[in-house]
C-alpha cells in the first residue's frame, strides 16, 4: 500500500508524524477508525543538538511512497477502534514506534 492510497485523514496524520521527526503526538481522538486532531491535541518535538535529524523520506518525487510495516501496523490498529483516544504516539525518524491508545469498554 502507498501513501496516496490512504484516506486524507490518514495522510494528514502520517505527514504530521514526519514534522515531529523525533518526539510524540498526544491527545488525538479516534472516531470510526480515524484519527482526528482536536484543540487539545499536541505535538512534542524532541531536539538533540548532537546530530542532525534523519527522517523517513518519500521514495518518489511525487511525494508518494510505500508504507513501512510500522505505518501499516499502526493504521491497522486504529482502524479497528470505533471510539477512543490516542494518548500518545512516540515518533522516531518520522515513523510511529509506540502508542498508548485508550478505548471505550463496550461489554464484559
Amino acid at each position: 500500500m502507498t501513501f496516496k492510497q490512504l484516506d486524507i485523514r490518514e495522510q494528514s496524520l502520517l505527514t504530521l508524524m514526519r514534522t515531529v521527526c523525533y518526539g510524540r503526538l498526544e491527545n488525538i481522538d479516534i472516531t470510526a477508525g480515524h484519527a482526528e486532531l482536536t484543540p487539545s491535541s499536541r505535538k512534542i518535538v524532541t531536539v538533540n543538538f548532537d546530530h542532525d535529524d534523519a527522517l523517513y523520506a518519500p521514495s518518489r518525487e511525487d511525494g508518494d511512497f510505500l508504507l513501512t510495516e510500522k505505518h501499516q501496523r499502526f493504521l491497522r490498529r486504529i482502524r479497528n477502534i470505533p471510539k477512543g483516544r490516542i494518548q500518545s504516539i512516540t515518533v522516531t525518524a518520522g515513523l510511529p514506534v509506540r502508542a498508548d491508545i485508550e478505548e471505550a469498554i463496550t461489554s464484559f
